[in-house]
């Protein structure tokens, strides 16, 4: 497996193992405001103090948004933010998006420019920015919804990709 397969698995297993953790909470602990920094290094996620839910959802809606530029569709709706639509988009979007970086990998494209109509106004990106970025945020967002999950008492681990490499072993 390479380093870009590696990537793509810890990130598609960990928000899947957060999705579960998620699932043995009760609804309003899943929609209690979640304080995050607001000034840098902020959380990046949506206005305000999110909840637990809304940043399962941005980590799904991430993949949904970027794939959708990449195939260069329209911004997509929001999905359902119940856990089981969360899963059901979560398993769409990251097969959909994985499989697009393997495409970009194989043909050896990172440095391969896009534009990105779904921003506004339209933006160009290059494909190994544009991965760099997702992956990064990704990584960033799910530290702080594992930190969520902890006070509420869920243990998911460290998130470590050594930690997820030895379950996979």
């Amino acid at each position: 497996m390479d380093l870009t397969d590696r990537m793509l698995e810890h990130d598609l297993w960990l928000t899947s193992r957060l999705l579960d953790a998620a699932a043995a909470l009760s609804e309003e602990q899943l929609d209690e405001p979640v304080p995050t920094p607001t000034e840098p290094p902020f959380a990046w996620f949506e206005e305000g103090d999110p909840t637990l839910r809304s940043m399962l959802d941005r980590l799904v809606y991430s993949k949904e948004i970027w794939t959708a530029a990449l195939d260069g569709r329209d911004e997509p709706p929001r999905g359902g933010t119940c856990l089981k639509e969360l899963r059901a988009r979560h398993e769409s979007a990251g097969e959909a998006f994985a499989a697009a970086v393997r495409s970009i990998r194989d043909r050896n494209a990172w440095d391969t420019a896009f534009v990105d109509a779904v921003c506004d106004p339209p933006e160009t990106f290059t494909f190994g920015g544009m991965v760099a970025h997702v992956l990064t945020w990704s990584a960033h967002r799910r530290q702080v919804v594992v930190g969520a999950l902890w006070k509420l008492g869920a243990d998911v681990g460290s998130g470590d990709p050594l930690e997820w490499e030895r379950r996979a072993a």
